[in-house]
């Protein structure tokens, strides 16, 4: 990586520490006023305000929400790519009876481009929203 990745690189791992820290206000520094976040299960948001309201919404459910980057990086001009294992508590029976209680995890992926100043204009997460209640199962 160069040294633009690299320092790119730690951004993100701060964003995602942000987006670690139980805090819907968190992120904010990190992100383009207008950021576009594109979730493949959660829909796109426009504009930090909406971001913000969707992210408040998913801190909610899950407050002990984790988003740790698993170490595959890949980059190009204007971005990098990466993957990422996100894991919560479950405080409820949502996923089935005996579910209370436990940690799920799901991995995932995004996609993150940067403007001039190094803000995320765009963020694109991929990931499967049945891998939740499929690693409760697995670890059952």
């Amino acid at each position: 990586m160069s040294d633009v990745d690299d320092r790119r690189k730690q951004l993100v791992l701060r964003l995602f520490e942000a987006w670690s820290s139980g805090d819907a206000d968190a992120p904010e520094p990190f992100l383009h006023p207008d950021v576009v976040l594109d979730d493949s299960v959660g829909g796109a948001h426009r504009g930090w305000p909406a971001v913000r309201d969707y992210f408040a919404r998913g801190l909610a459910h899950w407050p002990d929400l984790e988003l740790v980057p698993s170490g595959e990086w890949w980059s190009r001009e204007d971005g990098l790519a990466f993957t990422w294992v996100m894991s919560a508590t479950v405080h409820d029976d949502r996923f089935g009876k005996g579910t209370a209680g436990r940690r799920w995890q799901a991995p995932g992926m995004s996609f993150v481009v940067f403007d001039g100043d190094d803000l995320v204009v765009r963020e694109v997460d991929y990931h499967d929203g049945g891998a939740r209640e499929r690693s409760l199962r697995s670890t059952g």
